[in-house]
Protein backbone atom coordinates (compact mmCIF):
# COMPACT_ATOMS: atom_id res chain seq x y z
CA UNK A 1 0.00 0.00 0.00
CA UNK A 2 1.79 2.95 -1.13
CA UNK A 3 0.34 6.74 -0.83
CA UNK A 4 -0.11 8.54 -3.79
CA UNK A 5 -0.29 12.64 -4.89
CA UNK A 6 -1.70 13.44 -7.97
CA UNK A 7 0.38 16.04 -10.64
CA UNK A 8 -0.22 15.92 -14.08
CA UNK A 9 2.65 17.75 -16.29
CA UNK A 10 2.61 21.09 -17.83
CA UNK A 11 3.43 19.66 -21.18
CA UNK A 12 -0.13 17.50 -21.23
CA UNK A 13 -2.29 20.36 -19.77
CA UNK A 14 -0.56 22.37 -22.42
CA UNK A 15 -1.06 19.94 -25.34
CA UNK A 16 -5.05 19.60 -24.16
CA UNK A 17 -5.59 23.45 -24.06
CA UNK A 18 -4.33 23.78 -27.87
CA UNK A 19 -6.31 21.21 -29.10
CA UNK A 20 -9.49 22.22 -27.31
CA UNK A 21 -8.24 25.79 -29.07
CA UNK A 22 -7.96 24.26 -32.18
CA UNK A 23 -11.87 22.46 -32.05
CA UNK A 24 -12.97 21.93 -35.82
CA UNK A 25 -16.97 22.34 -34.68
CA UNK A 26 -19.64 20.53 -36.57
CA UNK A 27 -23.16 21.94 -37.61
CA UNK A 28 -26.37 21.64 -35.99
CA UNK A 29 -29.73 21.82 -37.34
CA UNK A 30 -31.66 25.10 -35.99
CA UNK A 31 -33.62 25.06 -33.18
CA UNK A 32 -33.38 21.47 -32.63
CA UNK A 33 -31.41 22.25 -28.89
CA UNK A 34 -30.79 18.58 -27.41
CA UNK A 35 -32.68 16.50 -29.18
CA UNK A 36 -30.27 14.98 -31.47
CA UNK A 37 -27.45 15.21 -28.71
CA UNK A 38 -25.46 17.96 -27.18
CA UNK A 39 -26.76 21.17 -28.38
CA UNK A 40 -23.87 23.00 -30.21
CA UNK A 41 -23.94 26.40 -28.24
CA UNK A 42 -23.80 24.78 -25.06
CA UNK A 43 -21.28 22.57 -25.70
CA UNK A 44 -19.17 25.33 -27.26
CA UNK A 45 -19.21 27.68 -23.88
CA UNK A 46 -18.13 24.73 -21.91
CA UNK A 47 -14.99 24.08 -24.15
CA UNK A 48 -14.23 28.04 -24.21
CA UNK A 49 -14.39 27.58 -19.88
CA UNK A 50 -11.98 24.26 -20.14
CA UNK A 51 -9.59 26.07 -22.27
CA UNK A 52 -9.55 29.52 -21.20
CA UNK A 53 -10.65 30.12 -17.25
CA UNK A 54 -10.47 26.10 -15.77
CA UNK A 55 -7.70 25.56 -13.43
CA UNK A 56 -6.86 22.23 -12.85
CA UNK A 57 -3.96 23.05 -10.87
CA UNK A 58 -6.43 24.17 -7.82
CA UNK A 59 -8.21 21.01 -8.00
CA UNK A 60 -4.94 19.07 -8.14
CA UNK A 61 -4.21 20.97 -4.36
CA UNK A 62 -7.75 20.42 -3.55
CA UNK A 63 -7.56 16.62 -4.39
CA UNK A 64 -3.84 16.32 -2.79
CA UNK A 65 -4.96 17.52 0.61
CA UNK A 66 -6.86 14.13 0.74
CA UNK A 67 -5.06 11.21 1.41
CA UNK A 68 -4.77 8.92 -1.31
CA UNK A 69 -3.10 5.37 -1.70
CA UNK A 70 -2.72 2.70 -4.53
CA UNK A 71 -2.53 -1.07 -3.81
CA UNK A 72 -1.88 -3.83 -6.16
CA UNK A 73 -3.12 -1.42 -9.09
CA UNK A 74 -6.36 0.32 -7.26
CA UNK A 75 -6.29 4.17 -6.55
CA UNK A 76 -8.52 5.33 -3.43
CA UNK A 77 -9.25 8.05 -0.91
CA UNK A 78 -9.24 7.11 2.60
CA UNK A 79 -10.71 9.66 5.05
CA UNK A 80 -11.10 8.48 8.77
CA UNK A 81 -13.47 8.82 11.42
CA UNK A 82 -12.78 11.84 13.49
CA UNK A 83 -13.56 9.94 16.69
CA UNK A 84 -10.97 7.42 15.29
CA UNK A 85 -13.51 4.45 15.19
CA UNK A 86 -15.23 4.74 12.48
CA UNK A 87 -18.18 2.50 10.76
CA UNK A 88 -15.60 1.04 7.50
CA UNK A 89 -17.62 2.68 4.65
CA UNK A 90 -16.71 1.72 0.92
CA UNK A 91 -18.41 4.28 -1.82
CA UNK A 92 -18.22 3.57 -5.31
CA UNK A 93 -18.97 5.70 -8.25
CA UNK A 94 -20.49 4.85 -11.58
CA UNK A 95 -19.82 6.05 -15.55
CA UNK A 96 -18.93 8.19 -16.90
CA UNK A 97 -17.83 9.52 -13.07
CA UNK A 98 -15.19 8.78 -10.75
CA UNK A 99 -14.04 9.02 -7.13
CA UNK A 100 -14.82 13.17 -7.67
CA UNK A 101 -18.15 12.63 -6.96
CA UNK A 102 -17.74 11.92 -3.59
CA UNK A 103 -15.13 15.35 -2.76
CA UNK A 104 -17.96 17.38 -1.42
CA UNK A 105 -19.75 14.21 0.52
CA UNK A 106 -16.75 13.67 2.10
CA UNK A 107 -16.69 16.23 5.08
CA UNK A 108 -19.91 14.99 6.17
CA UNK A 109 -19.23 11.53 6.68
CA UNK A 110 -16.98 12.33 9.23
CA UNK A 111 -18.34 9.54 11.75
CA UNK A 112 -17.34 6.92 9.02
CA UNK A 113 -14.10 5.69 8.02
CA UNK A 114 -14.20 6.54 4.24
CA UNK A 115 -12.86 4.27 1.46
CA UNK A 116 -13.69 5.77 -2.31
CA UNK A 117 -11.48 3.64 -4.93
CA UNK A 118 -11.25 4.21 -8.66
CA UNK A 119 -13.22 1.32 -11.05
CA UNK A 120 -10.76 0.15 -12.86
CA UNK A 121 -9.78 1.78 -16.05
CA UNK A 122 -10.74 5.02 -14.56
CA UNK A 123 -8.62 7.65 -13.48
CA UNK A 124 -5.42 6.54 -11.44
CA UNK A 125 -6.72 3.04 -11.51
CA UNK A 126 -5.28 0.85 -14.89
CA UNK A 127 -7.67 -1.71 -15.73
CA UNK A 128 -6.33 -5.13 -16.45
CA UNK A 129 -5.41 -5.87 -19.95
CA UNK A 130 -8.19 -8.61 -20.21
CA UNK A 131 -12.07 -9.00 -20.35
CA UNK A 132 -14.33 -9.96 -17.82
CA UNK A 133 -13.76 -7.01 -15.48
CA UNK A 134 -17.68 -7.41 -13.91
CA UNK A 135 -19.18 -6.38 -10.99
CA UNK A 136 -18.18 -9.69 -9.41
CA UNK A 137 -14.52 -9.01 -10.17
CA UNK A 138 -14.71 -5.65 -8.98
CA UNK A 139 -16.73 -6.53 -5.35
CA UNK A 140 -13.80 -9.20 -4.79
CA UNK A 141 -11.22 -6.46 -5.27
CA UNK A 142 -12.68 -3.99 -2.72
CA UNK A 143 -13.27 -6.85 -0.55
CA UNK A 144 -9.74 -8.04 -0.89
CA UNK A 145 -9.22 -4.01 -0.16
CA UNK A 146 -10.67 -3.56 2.67
CA UNK A 147 -9.49 -7.02 4.31
CA UNK A 148 -6.18 -5.50 3.56
CA UNK A 149 -6.82 -2.06 5.21
CA UNK A 150 -7.97 -4.17 8.47
CA UNK A 151 -11.96 -4.04 8.21
CA UNK A 152 -13.82 -7.90 8.35
CA UNK A 153 -17.03 -6.05 8.72
CA UNK A 154 -17.70 -2.50 6.22
CA UNK A 155 -20.70 -0.93 5.00
CA UNK A 156 -21.04 -0.13 1.14
CA UNK A 157 -22.51 2.23 -1.15
CA UNK A 158 -23.09 3.18 -4.92
CA UNK A 159 -24.23 4.03 -7.85
CA UNK A 160 -24.70 2.71 -11.58
CA UNK A 161 -21.49 0.97 -11.78
CA UNK A 162 -21.35 1.57 -8.37
CA UNK A 163 -24.41 0.02 -7.70
CA UNK A 164 -23.69 -2.99 -9.22
CA UNK A 165 -20.60 -3.46 -7.58
CA UNK A 166 -21.91 -2.98 -4.20
CA UNK A 167 -24.52 -5.30 -4.95
CA UNK A 168 -21.82 -8.20 -5.50
CA UNK A 169 -19.87 -7.26 -2.41
CA UNK A 170 -23.06 -8.13 -0.29
CA UNK A 171 -24.21 -11.04 -2.56
CA UNK A 172 -21.02 -12.98 -2.25
CA UNK A 173 -20.00 -11.59 0.99
CA UNK A 174 -22.62 -11.12 3.01
CA UNK A 175 -20.62 -12.21 6.44
CA UNK A 176 -18.51 -9.00 5.96
CA UNK A 177 -21.02 -6.53 4.61
CA UNK A 178 -23.69 -5.10 7.24
CA UNK A 179 -25.63 -3.77 4.84
CA UNK A 180 -25.58 -1.64 1.27
CA UNK A 181 -26.72 1.66 0.24
CA UNK A 182 -27.98 2.22 -3.16
CA UNK A 183 -29.38 5.18 -5.41
CA UNK A 184 -30.23 3.70 -8.62
CA UNK A 185 -30.55 -0.01 -9.72
CA UNK A 186 -28.34 -1.43 -12.70
CA UNK A 187 -30.89 -2.32 -15.43
CA UNK A 188 -28.67 -5.95 -15.78
CA UNK A 189 -29.46 -6.62 -12.21
CA UNK A 190 -33.20 -5.99 -12.15
CA UNK A 191 -35.63 -9.07 -11.30
CA UNK A 192 -36.75 -11.21 -13.43
CA UNK A 193 -40.66 -11.21 -13.34
CA UNK A 194 -43.55 -12.80 -15.80
CA UNK A 195 -45.47 -9.98 -16.92
CA UNK A 196 -48.37 -11.40 -15.31
CA UNK A 197 -46.93 -11.18 -11.88
CA UNK A 198 -46.45 -7.41 -12.07
CA UNK A 199 -48.41 -4.65 -10.28
CA UNK A 200 -49.92 -1.83 -12.71
CA UNK A 201 -47.35 1.06 -11.12
CA UNK A 202 -44.55 -1.83 -11.81
CA UNK A 203 -45.79 -1.85 -15.65
CA UNK A 204 -46.09 1.83 -15.08
CA UNK A 205 -42.22 2.23 -14.60
CA UNK A 206 -40.98 -0.43 -16.98
CA UNK A 207 -42.86 1.41 -20.06
CA UNK A 208 -41.25 4.81 -18.88
CA UNK A 209 -38.01 2.60 -18.66
CA UNK A 210 -38.51 1.09 -22.20
CA UNK A 211 -39.47 4.59 -23.49
CA UNK A 212 -36.06 6.24 -21.91
CA UNK A 213 -34.22 3.16 -23.50
CA UNK A 214 -35.59 4.01 -27.05
CA UNK A 215 -34.01 7.29 -27.05
CA UNK A 216 -31.32 7.42 -24.47
CA UNK A 217 -29.45 4.45 -24.49
CA UNK A 218 -27.57 4.26 -28.07
CA UNK A 219 -24.25 5.06 -25.85
CA UNK A 220 -24.68 1.97 -24.12
CA UNK A 221 -25.78 -0.34 -27.63
CA UNK A 222 -22.08 0.66 -28.69
CA UNK A 223 -19.93 0.83 -25.60
CA UNK A 224 -21.24 -2.57 -25.05
CA UNK A 225 -20.23 -4.13 -28.46
CA UNK A 226 -17.63 -1.63 -30.08
CA UNK A 227 -16.20 0.35 -26.99
CA UNK A 228 -12.90 0.06 -28.79
CA UNK A 229 -13.81 1.77 -31.94
CA UNK A 230 -15.64 5.04 -30.34
CA UNK A 231 -12.45 5.57 -27.71
CA UNK A 232 -10.05 6.29 -30.49
CA UNK A 233 -11.59 9.56 -30.91
CA UNK A 234 -12.74 10.12 -27.61
CA UNK A 235 -9.15 9.74 -26.55
CA UNK A 236 -8.10 12.12 -29.54
CA UNK A 237 -10.18 15.14 -29.21
CA UNK A 238 -10.87 16.55 -25.82
CA UNK A 239 -14.04 18.72 -27.54
CA UNK A 240 -15.50 15.20 -28.46
CA UNK A 241 -15.10 13.54 -24.80
CA UNK A 242 -16.38 16.75 -23.56
CA UNK A 243 -19.56 16.73 -25.72
CA UNK A 244 -20.02 12.89 -25.19
CA UNK A 245 -19.63 13.31 -21.74
CA UNK A 246 -21.69 16.06 -20.93
CA UNK A 247 -24.64 15.06 -22.56
CA UNK A 248 -25.33 12.10 -19.78
CA UNK A 249 -24.16 15.24 -16.74
CA UNK A 250 -26.67 17.09 -18.79
CA UNK A 251 -29.61 14.77 -19.21
CA UNK A 252 -28.84 12.14 -16.60
CA UNK A 253 -29.16 15.20 -14.08
CA UNK A 254 -32.06 17.53 -12.19
CA UNK A 255 -29.61 20.39 -12.41
CA UNK A 256 -26.39 19.89 -14.74
CA UNK A 257 -23.22 20.41 -12.09
CA UNK A 258 -21.30 23.28 -12.79
CA UNK A 259 -18.43 23.82 -15.68
CA UNK A 260 -15.95 23.54 -12.95
CA UNK A 261 -16.65 20.27 -11.98
CA UNK A 262 -17.06 18.96 -15.02
CA UNK A 263 -13.78 20.25 -16.77
CA UNK A 264 -12.36 18.43 -13.89
CA UNK A 265 -14.08 15.44 -14.76
CA UNK A 266 -12.88 15.35 -18.44
CA UNK A 267 -9.72 16.39 -17.68
CA UNK A 268 -9.27 13.37 -15.50
CA UNK A 269 -10.40 11.25 -17.88
CA UNK A 270 -8.34 12.70 -20.75
CA UNK A 271 -5.26 13.23 -19.02
CA UNK A 272 -5.44 9.43 -17.51
CA UNK A 273 -6.44 8.32 -21.44
CA UNK A 274 -8.81 5.92 -19.90
CA UNK A 275 -12.26 6.82 -21.45
CA UNK A 276 -12.02 3.58 -23.53
CA UNK A 277 -10.94 1.79 -20.98
CA UNK A 278 -13.99 2.52 -18.54
CA UNK A 279 -16.55 2.10 -21.45
CA UNK A 280 -15.10 -1.24 -21.54
CA UNK A 281 -17.71 -1.69 -18.31
CA UNK A 282 -20.15 -2.09 -20.83
CA UNK A 283 -18.42 -5.06 -22.64
CA UNK A 284 -17.57 -6.97 -19.80
CA UNK A 285 -20.81 -6.88 -17.95
CA UNK A 286 -23.15 -8.01 -21.18
CA UNK A 287 -21.03 -10.70 -22.02
CA UNK A 288 -19.66 -12.16 -19.24
CA UNK A 289 -22.86 -11.06 -16.49
CA UNK A 290 -23.58 -11.53 -12.99
CA UNK A 291 -27.32 -12.41 -11.89
CA UNK A 292 -27.45 -12.87 -8.00
CA UNK A 293 -31.07 -14.00 -7.35
CA UNK A 294 -32.08 -12.33 -3.98
CA UNK A 295 -29.55 -10.03 -1.58
CA UNK A 296 -30.28 -10.89 1.91
CA UNK A 297 -27.76 -8.05 3.14
CA UNK A 298 -30.07 -4.94 4.71
CA UNK A 299 -30.46 -2.43 1.95
CA UNK A 300 -31.35 1.16 1.67
CA UNK A 301 -32.51 2.90 -1.65
CA UNK A 302 -32.48 6.41 -2.14
CA UNK A 303 -34.84 7.27 -5.07
CA UNK A 304 -32.93 10.30 -6.91
CA UNK A 305 -35.68 10.45 -9.82
CA UNK A 306 -35.22 13.94 -10.65
CA UNK A 307 -33.45 13.77 -14.05
CA UNK A 308 -33.52 16.38 -17.04
CA UNK A 309 -34.65 13.12 -18.93
CA UNK A 310 -36.97 11.22 -17.20
CA UNK A 311 -36.24 7.33 -16.68
CA UNK A 312 -39.43 6.93 -14.08
CA UNK A 313 -39.17 6.24 -10.40
CA UNK A 314 -38.56 2.84 -9.29
CA UNK A 315 -41.29 1.34 -7.23
CA UNK A 316 -40.52 -0.06 -3.89
CA UNK A 317 -42.58 -3.24 -4.36
CA UNK A 318 -39.77 -3.86 -7.82
CA UNK A 319 -36.42 -3.37 -6.05
CA UNK A 320 -37.39 -5.45 -3.14
CA UNK A 321 -37.95 -8.39 -5.83
CA UNK A 322 -34.04 -8.49 -5.81
CA UNK A 323 -32.97 -6.73 -2.57
CA UNK A 324 -34.05 -7.07 1.37
CA UNK A 325 -35.37 -2.79 1.67
CA UNK A 326 -35.36 -1.74 5.20
CA UNK A 327 -34.97 1.88 3.84
CA UNK A 328 -36.73 3.75 1.04
CA UNK A 329 -36.41 7.54 0.82
CA UNK A 330 -37.94 9.35 -1.87
CA UNK A 331 -35.90 12.55 -2.27
CA UNK A 332 -37.23 16.04 -3.86
CA UNK A 333 -34.81 16.65 -5.90
CA UNK A 334 -31.09 15.43 -7.88
CA UNK A 335 -30.57 12.60 -10.26
CA UNK A 336 -28.88 10.05 -11.34
CA UNK A 337 -25.24 11.23 -10.06
CA UNK A 338 -26.57 11.98 -6.60
CA UNK A 339 -23.31 12.10 -4.82
CA UNK A 340 -22.75 15.14 -7.04
CA UNK A 341 -25.54 16.62 -7.03
CA UNK A 342 -27.43 16.13 -3.51
CA UNK A 343 -24.33 15.21 -1.23
CA UNK A 344 -26.08 16.57 1.85
CA UNK A 345 -29.10 14.63 1.49
CA UNK A 346 -27.47 11.48 0.30
CA UNK A 347 -24.76 11.85 3.74
CA UNK A 348 -27.61 12.23 6.10
CA UNK A 349 -29.21 9.03 4.67
CA UNK A 350 -26.42 7.00 4.23
CA UNK A 351 -25.58 8.40 8.00
CA UNK A 352 -29.29 7.06 9.33
CA UNK A 353 -29.55 3.64 7.57
CA UNK A 354 -26.09 2.40 8.75
CA UNK A 355 -26.42 4.17 12.59
CA UNK A 356 -29.72 2.40 12.65
CA UNK A 357 -27.60 -0.95 11.36
CA UNK A 358 -24.82 -0.36 14.61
Amino acid sequence: MEPFQIHVADEILEDLRARLRRTRWTDQIPGISWEQGTELGWIRQLVLYWADEFDWRAWEARLNALHHFTWQDIHFVRQRATSGRGIPLILTHGWPGSFLDYVDMLPMLNSFDVIVPSLPGYGFSPRPPKVGINYRYVAEQWHRLMSELGYSRYAASGYDFGAGVTTLLAFDHPESVIGIHLTTLESDLTPTVDAAELSGIERSYLAVTRGWDATERGYSAIQSTKPQTIGYSLNDSPAGLAAYLSEKWHSWSDVTPPNDFLCATFTLYWVTKTITSSMRDYWDNRWHPVRPTYVDTPTAFGVFAHQTVSEGEPPRSYVQRVYNIQRWTVFPRGGHFAPAEEPAALAQDLTAFFRDLT
